[in-house]
């Protein structure tokens, strides 16, 4: 992956395959740098509070659980250009983006496995889910096994607006670290799917 440097902060680039994805890259690395250096000078009082909270929480957590973001399931492709760095805020680690084999995903073994179909709600997403059900060593996955298998909304919170950034900060924190934070998106937003 390539990558350019603001200051300490790495963004990757990632070129885009459609104009809508490129508006959205954009839009995230405006975001990180703004979350990071200059908060008051972009984000509203009300926003940029929403996010120092999660920061404010997690500040003192060391070790961050590993999290898969699922974009498409055929071919299986994890979210690239957006998604590490909101992970990163809600106190995970993304793990490889982008296109990837199966048997790749499989031995990273993430902690945290999120289903985000782009473009589907948490129901559509619910009616493709058996095309990741029936792989091969699915059922062994160290999330699946500790009961960390989600599936997310991967429509409604991407509209290239700072608040729906942030709002899916708060989505992935409360999935990501559930002791820590309650929002009020689980149900709608994103559900735990149980595998039995």
């Amino acid at each position: 992956m390539q990558m350019c440097k603001y200051a300490d902060v790495q963004i990757p680039f990632l070129p885009p395959c459609h104009f809508s994805s490129f508006l959205v890259e954009i839009d995230i690395i405006i975001f990180v740098i703004i979350c990071t250096f200059a908060p008051s000078m972009e984000l509203s009082e009300e926003l940029q509070e929403r996010v120092d909270i999660i920061r404010h929480k997690l500040k003192f957590i060391e070790q961050k659980p590993t999290v898969a973001c699922v974009k498409q399931l055929d071919p299986l492709t994890l979210w690239a250009e957006q998604m590490p760095e909101l992970v990163d805020i809600a106190g995970g680690a993304s793990i490889a983006t982008g296109n990837i084999q199966w048997e790749e995903l499989e031995q990273q073994n993430p902690d945290i496995f999120i289903v985000m179909l782009e473009g589907l709600t948490v129901e559509q997403s619910m009616k493709e889910i058996n095309q990741l059900l029936q792989l091969p060593g699915f059922t062994e996955l160290k999330a699946v096994k500790n009961n960390r298998f989600y599936i997310a909304d991967g429509n409604r919170y991407f509209d290239n607006s700072d608040a729906s950034l942030v709002d899916y900060v708060e989505l992935l924190a409360e999935i990501i670290n559930p002791k820590q934070f309650v929002f009020g998106y689980e149900g709608e937003g994103w559900i735990k799917f149980n595998i039995t």
